[in-house]
């Protein structure tokens, strides 16, 4: 079952990417924003079934790079390649690199991960290094949702900056916790009622200031946690040429 769930969610990122390029690109965007809540209800699954497997996590990678990594791009990029502010030729080559370097920095980011996935401990801190490409592509479509809804031509004009923002993050090793039950019963409870409105928020396509805002406090305080202490939570270095 949660191999069926990544490749739907697979197939919803492609869907997107051919969605934004066929001009509805706001449609796309909520189509990230739906495969966003399919990987965490992924996640879950493979929990709950102690169904996880390699090839398992594999496909998640793929699937999260085909869906956060390239959709995003090709949401932002088949929405500004015409507009008047990057339409000069030279100006086009700087969005096609900004757009590169966001998709660029999800496969590594996803490729550590799965590195990552292998040499730390079971036991060890429950925390991503980095943010994770769910939370980014997440973040850009619900940007661009917002900045439609309200019409923030601005907002949007300058979305390729703020991905680039955003991969920057992505293959960082700040330490983020990662969403768990926890200690305190306030905690776990404050945690279940926004991943429920999350949920719905996202499936009924309504209220995307809530998607945002619950997002951006959970980085915020999240990374300021992470390096606090980023000293005890330090990851392993990843050599690119390992003996």
């Amino acid at each position: 079952m949660p191999n069926a769930i990544t490749l739907v969610s697979l197939l919803i990122g492609l869907i997107a990417v051919v969605t934004a390029f066929g001009g509805d690109t706001v449609e796309a965007a909520w189509l990230v924003v739906l495969s966003v809540l399919l990987d965490k209800l992924d996640g879950t699954a493979a929990r709950l079934l102690r169904a996880t497997s390699r090839i398992g996590v594999q496909l998640d990678s793929f699937a999260d790079f085909v869906t956060f990594g390239i959709a995003p791009g090709a949401i932002v990029y088949a929405r500004l390649k015409l507009d008047p502010m990057w339409t000069d030729e030279v100006v086009d080559l700087v969005l096609i690199a900004l757009v590169a370097t966001y998709v660029l920095s999800a496969c590594v980011r996803l490729a550590k991960f799965n590195v990552l996935d292998d040499i730390l401990p079971a036991d060890g801190p429950k925390v991503f290094y980095g943010l994770p490409t769910t939370f980014a592509g997440g973040l850009v479509a619900v940007i661009y949702i917002i900045g439609e809804k309200y019409g923030l031509e601005p907002l949007i004009r300058w979305l390729p900056v703020l991905a680039v923002v955003l991969a920057a993050l992505m293959v960082s090793n700040w330490p983020l916790p990662k969403l768990a039950w926890r200690k305190s019963n306030a905690i776990n409870a404050l945690q279940l009622v926004n991943v429920v409105l999350g949920y719905t928020c996202g499936v009924f396509r309504f209220w995307p200031e809530y998607l945002l805002g619950g997002v951006l406090i959970y980085a915020i305080f999240g990374f300021g946690w992470g390096f606090a202490h980023k000293n005890e939570l330090k990851a392993r270095r990843l050599d690119p040429y390992p003996s």
